[in-house]
């Protein structure tokens, strides 16, 4: 549950990565919310009752809940020692708190929803760590589980949460301040000489790339309608 003490070690770690999880979320044009009730045992519209909570022994020791654009996330802790067992028992935990959640979400909302689980300090570069963490996040019933392995400086924090960061819904690839030459367009129509791609679909895709002030998604959606165009002839 929420942790009590302002000034433990662990309060303040949740309270650094909040701060690097909102200026990432904000770098990526997300509206930051906090959202207290993802960090609760009662399930919405439940009252105080058995049936209506979740006991706090089946519930991560240290959470954050919060609303990032359209994405519901769940910020937790791992364990200090690389155990195995003891892993396995944080997600299961985990897993409920995120129960919990689901039930303040509609089920397309739902789908959004991911759980950040933090490694201790210089688990980075751990060998055994990097094993364990994958263990975690293959574990995607209920929610997508990420887990970040903080470095053993905490100098470092910013770039290795940069790195993290890259693989997770907070990453911008498409925003850059680069420009382009239209030659990598030109070559989209060249894979029409493969017979794979017809012509005229190629042709709609360098339209919809070249069209200025169009939003990352909107593309996404224009290069898809057109290959489904393609397939339905």
């Amino acid at each position: 549950m929420s942790e009590s003490s302002a000034t433990s070690p662990v309060q303040k770690t949740l309270d650094t990565v909040q701060g690097l999880l909102a200026a990432r979320a904000i770098h990526a044009n997300l509206a930051v919310e906090v959202r207290p009730e993802f960090a609760g045992r009662i399930f919405a519209g439940g009252s105080d009752t058995p049936s209506a909570r979740i006991e706090a022994s089946d519930l991560p020791n240290h959470v954050r809940g919060f609303q990032l654009g359209r994405y519901p996330v769940l910020l937790t802790m791992l364990p200090e020692a690389p155990d195995e067992e003891e892993i396995r028992d944080v997600v299961r935990r985990v897993r409920n708190q995120c129960v919990v959640i689901r039930s303040y979400l509609s089920p397309q909302a739902a789908l959004d929803l991911h759980a950040i689980l933090l490694g201790p300090r210089g688990s980075e570069s751990v060998d055994r760590w990097r094993a364990l963490a994958l263990i975690a996040e293959r574990d995607e019933r209920v929610a997508r589980k990420l887990v970040w392995l903080r470095p053993k400086d905490a100098a470092a924090d910013e770039r290795s949460f940069e790195d993290f960061s890259k693989r997770t819904f907070l990453s911008r690839p498409w925003v850059t301040r680069a420009i382009f030459s239209m030659a990598p367009l030109d070559n989209v129509s060249s894979v029409a000489s493969y017979g794979d791609v017809p012509r005229d679909t190629a042709g709609e895709w360098i339209r919809a790339a070249s069209e200025p002030g169009v939003e990352a998604d909107q593309l996404v959606g224009n290069l898809v309608a057109s290959w489904q165009r393609r397939s339905a002839k």
